[in-house]
């Protein structure tokens, strides 16, 4: 005869086994957005913290050595495209922000704009730093890039620096009378050597003159 506390020890570890694979599939379950945006947050960071690691080791390769680097490039050509390579030696140098090699921002024209900063302003963009925009009457707020506009950033941003309220004042005076200023329209316009005039039109010698030096 089987003894009858060996049905009973059976059944409880099948029994504890099915709460156990129970239990897992409840706890898949209730796995929140919030749970799983912590998971993916943690991953692309380690993911960017690698690329900034290996654009390190590139940069001391290539400074040791530069047959190192075409060595590397060789050795993972099947991992690496050939135009990543600049990106890796930019982030190893901290030229730009490893973020700006994910896209940077949804508005590319701002990225573009954030590309020219130096990289400790571009730490301070993409911390969310807020910077001081000059409004109309001579008051300012402040703004952070993910939040202003192209044009507000392009007012923020000069040729690699970030313009001071002065500076702001300048330029934005400077583009107003590139708006005020439009080009004068000729009576005549021309294409694969054909002259084609506008309507009611009259010119003067010194027109002729500039028009004949076009054929």
């Amino acid at each position: 005869m089987i003894p009858t506390g060996l049905f009973s020890r059976t059944k409880y570890n099948n029994n504890q086994i099915i709460n156990t694979e129970m239990n897992t599939m409840i706890a898949e379950l209730e796995l929140t957005y919030e749970q799983i945006l912590t998971d993916f947050r943690t991953a692309l960071q380690q993911g960017i913290d690698g690329f900034m690691k290996a654009g390190e080791v590139y940069v001391k390769a290539i400074e040791k050595d530069y047959t190192y680097g075409e060595r590397l490039k060789e050795e993972f050509s099947d991992m690496v495209p050939a135009k990543a390579w600049n990106q890796l030696e930019a982030l190893g140098r901290k030229w730009i922000h490893p973020k700006l090699v994910l896209g940077g921002m949804s508005d590319p024209k701002k990225t573009n704009l954030v590309k020219r900063l130096p990289y400790s302003t571009q730490t301070k963009v993409f911390n969310n730093d807020r910077f001081k925009l000059l409004v109309s009457g001579g008051d300012y707020i402040e703004v952070n890039f993910f939040d202003a506009t192209h044009e507000q950033c392009k007012q923020l941003c000069g040729d690699g620096f970030i313009r001071s309220l002065s500076e702001q004042k300048s330029w934005l005076e400077q583009q107003k009378v590139y708006k005020e200023i439009k080009p004068e329209e000729l009576p005549y316009h021309i294409v694969g050597g054909k002259i084609t005039f506008r309507k009611n039109v009259s010119l003067t010698r010194a027109e002729m003159k500039q028009l004949l030096s076009q054929l």
